[in-house]
């Protein structure tokens, strides 16, 4: 499980036109250079949901999460480092790139063994990122944010973007803000394991 956080992530433009009746379609950020400055940072994972089983329970995992996109000698590339508590477990990952196509405003994370695709969403705040996932015919939406709580017009927008999309409160996993995992093991708290790894992508 690489990136759960960031993708639980990643399709092409035109899967964001279903909707429900009633509903706006989802429109993609566009990917310039000022779109993926701002992106560069740290950001803490929210919460997502996914209609595919195993994405789901990977996401169940994840008690909190938060990721920092640093820029790469490539320039529609981004290095990634990502920190996650699964269960009592810290688990840092350093070992995944993001690489973006701008023409279809994608966003691919290559990780150890596999890729995932999704799409930043625009939205009325420049302090969330949203992420449309397509797993084969699944649906999913993730959210992080600058900070460690939404507010309620961040939520409540995410929570409309995922009930457009036809998305489920059963579907649905938000992550704790209590007990983040330090960035490197500190060896005097006992309260932390801290392990690198190389997860699979889920």
């Amino acid at each position: 499980m690489a990136l759960a956080c960031i993708a639980i992530i990643l399709g092409s433009a035109h899967l964001l036109t279903a909707k429900p009746l009633d509903c706006e379609p989802l429109a993609p950020e566009t990917m310039d250079n000022a779109t993926m400055t701002k992106l560069l940072g740290k950001w803490f994972y929210i919460g997502g949901a996914s209609q595919h089983p195993p994405t789901l329970q990977e996401m169940k995992l994840i008690k909190n999460a938060y990721f920092f996109l640093y820029p790469s000698s490539l320039q529609d590339e981004f290095l990634v480092t990502e920190v996650m508590k699964l269960k009592d477990k810290c688990v840092v990952n350093n070992s995944s790139y993001i690489s973006v196509i701008r023409d279809n405003f994608t966003m691919i994370l290559h990780g150890p063994n596999e890729s995932s695709v999704a799409q930043l969403i625009k939205s009325s705040s420049g302090d969330t990122m949203t992420l449309y996932h397509i797993d084969g015919t699944y649906k999913g939406l993730s959210i992080s944010a600058r900070t460690q709580n939404l507010t309620t017009e961040q939520l409540e927008e995410f929570e409309t973007q995922m009930a457009c999309l036809g998305l489920k409160e059963e579907e649905t996993v938000y992550t704790s803000v209590k007990d983040l995992c330090p960035m490197e093991e500190e060896t005097d708290d006992k309260k932390h394991s801290v392990e690198v790894v190389e997860p699979s992508l889920g």
